[in-house]
């Protein structure tokens, strides 16, 4: 399977997870921290459950990368509770959109870590990028600012776009299914051990109609991270992969606009979509 093809299906699953956590996240019982928390450490134990069943689960060479898995457990960690705070208020198509700003963080690091090659096209999408950001937040066409809860879906883009970059020299060293059992339970543990009170907090999800949903979200996400990973091992660059994995922006704004009716600026939304996804094309 080509790592194009394994993109188109990431975006698809990834979408839809967006759109499931938001709609677990209306519930006021769900806290994000508890939230995010839980749901790394589900999805982890079921990629880790698949893996164990079909494949190598070994760590050889680890220690050569501990600094580096010590890196990745913040950053997930702190990205995803980022993630979380962030969709418990905004609209799934808003925070999508803000979200797609991490591939510039991905490139800058890739170009300065990795030594990939930035071109002058990728800094042309980085700017629409940026326009269609602007567009979407409803207070930018008056004034350049964000809202508290748009700030932190910036600072998880940042955390995620660091974190993609990082991931790609970990899968230097370690298979797949190893990298992405510790990808998703390690942050999800730590995340807890600095918020201990989060873990009484969990057992709202232990309700029947919330798990299954949890189960969903987890099963679908899974999904699309092992789609998306398998392309950035295998693609000639991560660049190109987060870019085109973001054209989950304009899956996303459709689909919650179908399925969550979030028409409020439609416009405004669907044209913010489209110059991100004119600018990605760019980047990738």
């Amino acid at each position: 399977m080509t790592w194009q093809l394994l993109i188109l299906l990431s975006v698809l699953f990834g979408s839809t997870s967006t759109l499931l956590k938001r709609v677990i996240l209306i519930d006021d019982r769900s806290h994000p921290k508890a939230y995010s928390a839980f749901f790394q450490i589900l999805t982890g134990l079921l990629i880790g459950l698949f893996g164990f069943i079909t494949t190598d689960m070994s760590y050889a060479g680890f220690q050569s990368i501990l600094f580096n898995l010590a890196l990745m457990v913040l950053l997930y960690g702190f990205g995803n509770v980022f993630s979380f705070q962030a969709l418990k208020t905004l609209e799934a198509s808003k925070f999508t959109i803000i979200f797609s700003t991490r591939v510039l963080f991905t490139i800058l690091a890739s170009t300065l870590i990795l030594r990939e090659r930035l071109l002058p096209q990728h800094l042309l999408g980085a700017i629409l990028i940026f326009i269609g950001v602007l567009l979407v937040n409803d207070k930018s066409l008056k004034k350049l600012a964000f809202s508290k809860t748009e700030g932190i879906g910036l600072l998880a883009a940042a955390s995620f776009g660091l974190a993609n970059t990082n991931s790609r020299f970990i899968l230097q060293t370690l298979d797949l299914y190893p990298f992405l059992f510790i990808a998703f339970v390690l942050p999800g543990v730590f995340i807890a051990l600095i918020y201990p009170r989060i873990v009484g907090q969990m057992k709202v999800f232990l309700n029947k109609k919330i798990m299954s949903k949890m189960l969903i979200m987890s099963i679908v996400y899974a999904l699309g991270a092992i789609a998306f990973f398998s392309s950035l091992k295998l693609a000639p660059t991560s660049s190109q992969v987060v870019s085109l994995n973001l054209t989950s922006v304009i899956v996303t704004v459709l689909l919650a606009i179908i399925f969550l009716k979030e028409r409020k600026n439609l416009v405004q939304k669907l044209f913010a979509a489209s110059v991100s996804f004119a600018g990605l094309l760019l980047v990738g």
